[in-house]
């Protein structure tokens, strides 16, 4: 009789651990805006199975990940809640831009790009010496919002976003001849999300250990775009598209999964696919911050941590740390997430110190452990 309560309780606990998770509004901070980094995988590296599933798992910890990619994401703005910070693409010609973003009780909605301003030579590409490029800086207004994530979220919904905008451009051509003429891609953009399974998933943290395992949505979206490209208020000519490396209303269809995690707004996971029945994964983009898990009791205090000063022109730092006790340490590490340094820290009050060793100017990352337990990992920028 006892083995079989025990073999009860083992269940309930392991169904409670791999719980169906439900997003909604209320399932992000009231405060948005942070930076984050993110780890790159190609196809080059050996993936897991992607496939539809009902309390999956998914281990990314055997994935080749590039280094780090330090995204500041989720950055103020005035108009919505948040803006987060993404790079996007003319052609080959890529540019950068923030994502005007809410979070609201139907879903988190984005509204348009505040794009950044970009130039590139087309002199490779047209053969004149001042043929060129520019992607001035612009507000792109969506027509209606794009649904990201719709709410609430579970297994089995799905919701669509249907939305147009222009995203202006200035061209350079001798040979048509063209002198800074406004041009304007004109998209037409249908998407399609579904809930197709959900789960839990790690991946490597910056230092290259396995993350906590995390509940996770698992999102399918299919995405079709139609651009037609202007110049001057007209249809583009052939050398126009040619040098851009474009065709008249083309069509481009991407397929993708996310795996959200209540909390983050950025996808845990995003992978790429090249087929429609999603089954060549081409690409993926982990998040590789706030690893641990969030349900520990530790985690609610992570809000807390800091290091000051930063940026850091001298060999010391000074830690903050929540009152929760025990054994705390840290390792340095650099972008690649080699450990440049690791040690235990002696903590008085809620502060330690962190003796830093001579390294170059840059961005390295603190990971602070609590009885051996990933906590936070915090960027720094050191300036000599």
């Amino acid at each position: 009789m006892r083995k079989s309560i025990l073999s009860i309780a083992v269940l309930l606990l392991a169904a409670s651990t791999h719980a169906q998770i439900t997003l909604t509004s209320g399932s992000y901070p009231a405060t948005l805006t942070g930076t984050d980094s993110l780890k790159v995988t190609t196809a080059a590296s050996a993936f897991p199975s992607f496939a539809a599933a009902a309390n999956g798992m998914w281990d990314l910890t055997d994935v080749t990940d590039s280094t780090p990619v330090l995204y500041v994401y989720r950055v103020p703005t005035t108009t919505y809640q948040f803006a987060d910070s993404n790079f996007y693409s003319l052609s080959t010609y890529s540019y950068q831009g923030n994502v005007q973003s809410s979070n609201v009780a139907s879903g988190l909605l984005e509204y348009g790009v505040n794009v950044q301003q970009m130039g590139y030579s087309l002199a490779a590409v047209t053969f004149g010496p001042t043929d060129s490029l520019i992607i001035p800086a612009q507000d792109t207004i969506y027509s209606s919002p794009r649904t990201k994530i719709g709410f609430p979220a579970t297994y089995h919904s799905s919701w669509s976003s249907n939305y147009h905008f222009n995203f202006h451009f200035i061209i350079s051509v001798a040979l048509v001849p063209l002198s800074h003429a406004p041009g304007v891609v004109s998209s037409y953009v249908t998407e399609q999300d579904s809930v197709i399974g959900w789960g839990q998933m790690r991946v490597k943290t910056l230092a290259g250990t396995a993350s906590s395992w995390f509940n996770v949505l698992q999102v399918q979206t299919k995405t079709s775009t139609v651009d037609s490209f202007f110049v001057n208020g007209a249809p583009a000519s052939a050398t126009v598209l040619g040098g851009l490396g474009v065709t008249q209303g083309q069509v481009t269809t991407t397929y993708e999964q996310n795996y959200y995690r209540p909390e983050e707004v950025t996808a845990f996971a995003n992978v790429q696919f090249t087929d429609s029945t999603y089954s060549t994964p081409t690409k993926a983009t982990t998040h590789t911050q706030r690893t641990i898990d969030l349900g520990v009791a530790e985690a609610s205090a992570v809000a807390t941590v800091g290091i000051y000063p930063n940026p850091v022109s001298g060999g010391e730092v000074t830690v903050t740390l929540p009152a929760i006790g025990g054994t705390w340490s840290y390792e340095l590490m650099d972008v690649s997430g080699k450990v440049l340094a690791a040690n235990a820290l002696s903590v008085t009050g809620n502060q330690a110190h962190v003796v830093l060793p001579s390294v170059a100017s840059g961005t390295c990352y603190v990971r602070l452990n609590n009885n051996g337990k990933e906590i936070a990992v915090k960027a720094i920028t050191i300036a000599k």
